[in-house]
């Protein structure tokens, strides 16, 4: 299929080891196809390109018979294992899978113990009971299934941003331009709208709209589709001409909007910069092999490198998430002492060394203050607990913001969109607890996350927070997310200003510490 990347296919090998689990097949065997899954999708070259010229094997990790899957893969989408291992379940069972916080093990659990095969059986067996009865669930985990049921029928549908455009490219349309909310910079949506030149015709079905105008009705169909709806008409309601979009605005006495800020600007009033990806000089928010990265420090800085940063920040889990890999303090101060080291050779990138700290249950660092004084930067994160309280959770978050040693909060909500929703913290209060200590809240730029959610950006510039864009970057493709956050980012009115890591490596630490 043409168009797939590393990340799509990743998925498939995803998929099976999910699959396996969920059938309860070789532990070991499904672990490795995890593991391939994210080697492959760490690669910073592409999968597609080294398959087709009979280079794939030579990385390491990879056989002959990942190679053949991978072609499947790449001519059809998926392979015959995946397929395989579907046919073996129920297809409810898949959807099952969606359901917030049941992963492989459990769902194997549930199928097995209570016959399960569909969200509404799995509902039913939560609401009378029988759920709660099973080994490893209990009152509390029933309650837990019912809200994730809940969670996915409100948010079967809705489209991430990301996915918007790969399903638009996979139209394999020779000219176009997704268009609604994602060209808006909306995280997630219910249609994927694209616009294409083509013989004047409309495709419409759910969750996909697709327009096809002569090319001189480009720019105008472009505009009318990437809407508002309201901001389209008040334009429209003046007399002018077509052209580019430019010109519509133009010709109607109007300043150009760009397409994130549509939903609030008419065009009578000019409006300020926003932020580009070219703005950004810093890439902040990485993981390297030393945790759950899938390449060293000299790979991330060539990354880096390449997509023309200045300077990379390290930010490895600590110890407390040992399912990542978490750093125990001496490995963390070996990797500080790694990080001097190449320093030292002159790479024309330079490597900050950060930590992406747990806040712990009760508010706590999960290193002691001497360890995160040594270095140059922490980001504070929470990874566990989610079901906390709301005055619980942001009493948690709040103590985190104002520790003296935490520069930037880590994905503010811990939302992940279309998955769950975020634990239920104040995110006003943590945004005025950071005013006060000078702290930023990071815009985190995975698509699945996109957290400071745009709606809180005019509120943080009020308070007068920096909001650095982070990829999270686990590999790196994981990189060019910052091409999400960026989009993000101008749907909620960020300046270059307001993003500390469009500074140079100096200024950007200097605004932390500040």
């Amino acid at each position: 299929m043409a168009g797939l990347n590393n990340k799509d296919i990743a998925r498939v090998f995803r998929e099976i080891e999910i699959l396996m689990g969920v059938l309860g097949d070789d532990a070991r065997r499904a672990m490795n196809y995890g593991r391939t899954s994210r080697l492959l999708e760490g690669l910073d070259q592409s999968v597609a390109d080294l398959a087709a010229a009979g280079k794939l094997t030579d990385v390491k990790g990879i056989g002959p018979a990942i190679q053949q899957a991978v072609g499947e893969i790449l001519d059809t989408g998926t392979c015959t294992l995946r397929d395989e291992l579907a046919a073996r379940l129920e297809p409810g069972v898949l959807d099952i899978l969606r359901v917030p916080g049941l992963g492989p093990k459990k769902v194997n659990v549930v199928v097995n113990e209570l016959g399960v095969t569909s969200l509404q059986e799995l509902e039913t067996a939560a609401v009378d009971g029988r759920l709660a009865q099973v080994k490893g669930f209990g009152a509390k985990s029933a309650q837990k299934v019912l809200e994730g049921i809940a969670f996915l029928r409100k948010t079967m549908g809705l489209v991430r941003i990301d996915r918007a455009y790969e399903i638009a490219a996979a139209l394999e349309l020779d000219r176009y331009e997704v268009a609604g909310e994602a060209r808006r910079g909306v995280p997630i949506s219910e249609t994927v709208v694209v616009v294409a030149v083509g013989e004047p015709a409309l495709h419409e079905e759910p969750g996909l709209r697709v327009r096809t105008v002569a090319e001189s009705d480009f720019a105008r169909a472009l505009f009318e589709e990437t809407g508002p709806a309201e901001h389209v008409a008040s334009v429209l309601a003046r007399e002018g001409t077509d052209g580019s979009e430019e010109e519509i605005y133009a010709s109607r006495g109007l300043h150009f909007i760009p397409p994130e800020r549509r939903h609030v600007l008419d065009g009578t009033t000019e409006p300020g910069p926003l932020v580009t990806v070219d703005d950004l000089k810093g890439m902040v928010h990485t993981h390297t092999t030393w945790s759950d990265g899938t390449l060293d420090i000299a790979g991330m800085a060539d990354a880096a490198h390449a997509r023309g940063y200045e300077y990379l920040v390290i930010s490895d889990h600590s110890r407390a998430a040992a399912y990542a890999g978490g750093l125990p303090i001496e490995r963390l101060r070996e990797q500080g002492e790694a990080i001097r080291a190449f320093n030292a050779n002159g790479h024309p990138v330079r490597v900050l060394h950060s930590n992406e700290v747990d806040i712990l249950p009760d508010g706590t660092m999960d290193y002691p203050d001497e360890v995160l004084a040594e270095l140059d930067l922490v980001i504070a994160s929470v990874h566990s607990s989610f079901g906390q309280e709301p005055e619980v959770v942001t009493e948690r978050v709040l103590r985190a913001v104002r520790h003296p040693h935490v520069h930037i909060m880590g994905h503010v909500t811990g939302r992940l969109l279309g998955r769950r929703d975020g634990y239920a913290v104040d995110v006003d209060r943590v945004l005025e607890a950071a005013a006060e200590s000078g702290t930023c809240v990071e815009l985190n730029a995975s698509p699945w996350r996109l957290d400071l959610d745009p709606s809180w950006h005019a509120r943080a510039v009020e308070l007068g927070i920096g909001v650095p864009i982070d990829p999270d970057a686990h590999a790196a493709e994981g990189m060019d997310d910052n091409h999400w956050g960026v989009r993000a980012a101008r749907h909620g009115g960020l300046r270059p200003e307001d993003v500390p890591n469009t500074l140079d490596g100096d200024g950007f630490l200097e605004r932390l510490r500040t």
